[in-house]
């Protein structure tokens, strides 16, 4: 039940980050143009488009995280020992590749 439930959270989680990315698609055709930059109405464009962007990618992030948390659960049908392990074991890769990366130092953190 309880892969079913993370399952179902990753669904929706990944659903929800691919239509808010086709938002931001169609925000970014619909861009002003070059000669209206700095205008109000261009600069609040450009604030919802990463607004949504950013929105999107926390979705993302979000169903992805839920499915490295899977393999984590997978460990409860060995025993509840088992289960602490694996989780732990997901919870410093994961970290280790959200903060102790290549890309995460390319991104210039």
């Amino acid at each position: 039940m309880g892969l079913i439930l993370i399952f179902i959270y990753a669904f929706f989680k990944f659903s929800w980050a691919y239509r808010l990315f086709n938002y931001v698609a169609i925000l970014l055709g619909a861009m002003p143009p070059a000669s209206q930059k700095g205008t109000p109405e261009a600069e609040a464009h450009v604030i919802r488009t990463t607004r949504l962007f950013e929105s999107a990618g926390q979705h993302f992030n979000r169903g992805q995280r839920s499915f490295f948390f899977a393999l984590g659960y997978l460990g409860w049908f060995v025993s509840p020992w088992v289960l602490f392990v694996t989780t732990a074991m997901v919870v410093i890769v994961t970290w280790r590749r959200q903060f102790a990366s290549n890309a995460w130092k390319a991104m210039g953190s």
